[in-house]
């Protein structure tokens, strides 16, 4: 049997990306979208509980799809999120797919040319680089579609 050897350093980041999923746990969906990747990445052979986010690959502008569990299970490879309805709920999705519009994590994380989001049941395409704030607040950010 092989036992990785972790650096005391590599083994603080790591008790400090629980702490993080541990308080990230307890946040509503809007809130967790704006820190997506502290999540676990969606893996088979776990056992997830009612209401544990987690996420799987990214939506139409490049961040992170996070689904909420909505029945205690034990995943499967062949059930992933985005085939089981049943077990998991995508957040931040329009009905027509569209990510929903949520406040970047910050400069690094705006919104590029061409991405399209929904805004109060509405898409709208960004039309500025790196842009931090919603069609509402920035009508010349944003064109209605």
């Amino acid at each position: 049997m092989t036992h990785t050897v972790f650096t005391p350093a590599e083994r603080e980041l790591q008790q400090l990306r629980r702490v993080a999923q541990l308080f990230a746990a307890q946040l509503t969906p809007s809130q967790a979208l704006e820190v997506a990747w502290v999540y676990p990445e969606f893996a088979p052979g776990m056992c997830y509980e009612t209401g544990d986010y987690l996420r799987r690959g990214v939506n139409r502008v490049g961040d992170p799809q996070l689904y909420q569990v909505t029945l205690d299970h034990l995943s499967d490879a062949s059930r992933p999120p985005e085939s089981a309805p049943e077990l998991y709920e995508p957040l931040g999705l329009a009905p027509d797919g569209n990510p929903l519009w949520s406040r970047p994590a910050g400069n690094w994380d705006g919104y590029q040319p061409g991405d399209v989001v929904d805004w109060g049941g509405r898409p709208y395409r960004c039309l500025v680089p790196g842009c931090l704030t919603c069609p509402e607040a920035d009508r010349a950010g944003w064109l209605p579609l």
